[in-house]
């Protein structure tokens, strides 16, 4: 048995790691080696994998009846024969795959995890996030890097990081590596707060920054007021802290100040961008439907609303992306080119009406009401819950491959786990440090 135990670590650790890494590239692959991994902790634990979800069951249970809400819809729209649009199959097994695996392969964790454990599984993520960051801008910028330094970082900013580019054969949306980018930056700042070791502290230094001008590059919006939300939620839980001494403090607010350099480093890209935000709200008020950025979103929301009547109480399921192409197509407001509804608030609630709208906000309410009803509050939660939500608002996260298994497994931990995260929070350097022979 310690041996299992053992095997389900270094899985947790690894996938730390991809998660970081790979699996936004390659989920749909990683589902089925997950459902290996679970069938296999069926046949060799399945007493210890029942009493685990049964822990959880008002979770998974929610999973289930919205998937069942949804199976029932789709049976219906097509035993109808006319439906408003043509069906997109394929979305269900998808559904399946992630929205009941994930957190089924979550509860496993409850008899082993430690703070500890979930500390190196941050590590790793953050890791994994540089580690694919790394190869992505030594693929766009080659041996330019070193011939024209300042002209080809120019060339980084003004593309926006390559923008929505292919990696290692499939595409990553820009919004999605911005995200992952403003989650591990966070992630690594929380590790720099908390780590004791020198050498380990200055590892984390060059892990935040790094990540932090990474994330500059991608000069997204949302992403990066998520982050500086977070960053600003970390502050408060740093400084409220009466054990961080004085050099601490001083060192966070250096880091601020280089977070802010860094962040701002390229302003006339940034002047550039608010000024085309400016002029696409002016365009907005005029009744003008041109622009790249704020004018498409208003215009999806404006389009959307206008068939209400299609899809407002029970949603429009399996017919949802050829619909929504076809009132995009019909618009007057310049979106025939999009294919989403750039909200995954907006986009849940067209696909499974009021019912979708509610399990989608589920997802990001029930980790908050966890930690309020146990009245353990984790800032690191709180402040990676902003980026979620600030990027869920502008695209599809929980839609795209790319974002929907990282977010799905992050927010279940969320859930299930709140309390080894204020736990993680809470030790300072005075209590001994964490035993490391658990693994």
């Amino acid at each position: 048995m310690d041996q299992i135990v053992r095997f389900q670590k270094y899985f947790f650790l690894t996938t730390g790691f991809l998660l970081g890494s790979l699996i936004p590239l390659f989920g749909n692959a990683f589902n089925f080696i997950l459902i290996v991994f679970m069938f296999v902790q069926i046949g060799m634990n399945r007493k210890e994998v029942l009493a685990n979800l049964r822990q959880e069951r008002k979770y998974l249970w929610t999973m289930i009846i919205f998937l069942g809400y949804f199976s029932l819809h789709t049976m219906i729209v097509l035993l109808k024969g006319n439906p408003v649009a043509e069906p997109s199959y394929g979305t269900f097994e998808i559904l399946i795959l992630n929205f009941i695996l994930v957190p089924v392969y979550v509860t496993t964790f409850r008899s082993w995890l430690t703070p500890e454990l979930l500390r190196r599984f941050l590590t790793y993520f953050c890791i994994g996030c540089f580690c694919i960051n790394v190869y992505i801008f030594f693929a766009l910028t080659g041996t330019k890097l070193f011939s024209d330094p300042v002209g080809t970082l120019n060339l980084i900013y003004n593309t926006r990081f390559g923008e929505n580019r292919f990696v290692l054969g499939d595409k990553f949306w820009l919004e999605i590596q911005a995200l992952m980018l403003a989650v591990s930056a966070l992630i690594s700042y929380f590790l720099i707060i908390k780590e004791r070791q020198n050498g380990k502290k200055i590892m984390f230094i060059f892990l935040f920054l790094a990540l932090l001008v990474f994330l500059s590059f991608t000069v997204t919006k949302s992403a990066i007021i998520g982050f500086l939300a977070g960053f600003f939620v970390l502050n408060i839980y740093l400084f409220k802290r009466s054990w961080v001494k004085v050099r601490y403090k001083l060192a966070t607010v250096i880091l601020i100040v280089l977070c802010g350099f860094v962040l701002l480093d390229n302003v006339a890209m940034y002047e550039a961008r608010m000024q085309e935000v400016r002029e696409e709200i002016e365009n907005v008020r005029r009744g003008e439907f041109s622009g790249g950025t704020i004018v498409p979103r208003v215009a999806f929301i404006r389009e959307s609303f206008k068939h209400f009547d299609e899809f407002g109480l029970w949603g429009l399921g399996v017919s949802t992306k050829h619909r929504i192409k076809a009132w995009f197509d019909a618009s007057d407001m310049n979106i025939a080119r999009y294919k989403n509804v750039g909200n995954i608030f907006l986009q849940y609630w067209v696909t499974g009406g009021i019912p979708g709208l509610a399990f989608v906000l589920f997802l990001f309410v029930a980790p908050v009401y966890r930690m309020i009803r146990k009245k353990k509050i984790s800032y690191l939660i709180i402040g990676i819950l902003l980026p979620f939500f600030a990027v869920s608002n502008t695209c599809v996260t929980l839609s795209w491959a790319n974002s929907r298994l990282f977010m799905l497994l992050f927010l279940a931990m969320f859930c299930f786990y709140g309390d080894l995260f204020a736990r993680l929070e809470e030790f300072s350097e005075d209590e001994p440090a964490f035993d490391k022979s658990s693994i």
